[in-house]
């Protein structure tokens, strides 16, 4: 009885946890991109309407990037977000931090990029004989290379369980092994500690919750 009872709550629990926190991280998500614009537009809605009207932010904030897309794609838009961005940057604080975000969101937004640069690899690190998936971000700047006389390649090492923090080595091109994998596969191997296999089965995966033992 003991072992049954087990079972269906190690069953139960392997169902409604991953469920739960989809929900959890949706609810999260959602109320935290209507709030960037939400707590402004509600108090116009509530001084003229009465009434808050959830989701309101969250439109008006999709149709801001959608309008900033399109104007930064035409010639006159792309130079007066130029002209703005460089005014921004004149200020201290920004001028620290803007640059490192920019290029961040681009790393993981930038269908170029990701196109182009963004491979996974295998790295014979820390040591040889261990290996670890690593992420190629770019050619390592030649500031770099040329003083080991080597073309390197910056390699992203990222943590578990998130892989868009880390550390970055510079890695001789030779020496990276390239793989026949999706970054979103790569990030799923990370984020679950290795628990994560590409070739296993959909069905076996359905048997780990119907056949707890």
């Amino acid at each position: 009885m003991a072992k049954n009872n087990r079972k269906y709550f190690i069953t139960g629990l392997l169902i409604v946890l991953p469920v739960l926190v989809t929900l959890y991280l949706f609810v999260s998500l959602f109320a935290f991109f209507d709030n960037i614009l939400g707590r402004y537009i509600s108090y116009f809605t509530i001084s003229y309407f009465g009434l808050k009207f959830p989701g309101l932010g969250l439109l008006v904030f999709i149709m801001l990037i959608f309008t900033t897309g399109f104007l930064a794609t035409n010639f006159i838009g792309r130079r007066l977000f130029l002209y703005f961005e460089n005014l921004w940057l004149r200020f201290p604080v920004v001028k620290k931090i803007y640059p490192a975000i920019k290029q961040i969101t681009q790393f993981l937004f930038s269908p170029k990029i990701h196109a182009n640069i963004q491979k996974v690899v295998l790295i014979e690190y820390p040591r040889k004989g261990i290996y670890s998936l690593g992420f190629v971000t770019n050619q390592a700047d030649a500031v770099i290379s040329d003083k080991v006389a080597k073309r390197l390649l910056s390699v992203l090492i990222p943590s578990v369980p998130n892989p868009w923090s880390g550390f970055v080595i510079f890695v001789p091109v030779e020496e990276a092994i390239y793989l026949d994998m999706t970054v979103e596969d790569a990030i799923k191997i990370i984020v679950s500690g290795g628990v994560f296999n590409l070739s296993r089965d959909e069905n076996n995966s359905s048997d780990v919750l119907f056949n707890q033992e």
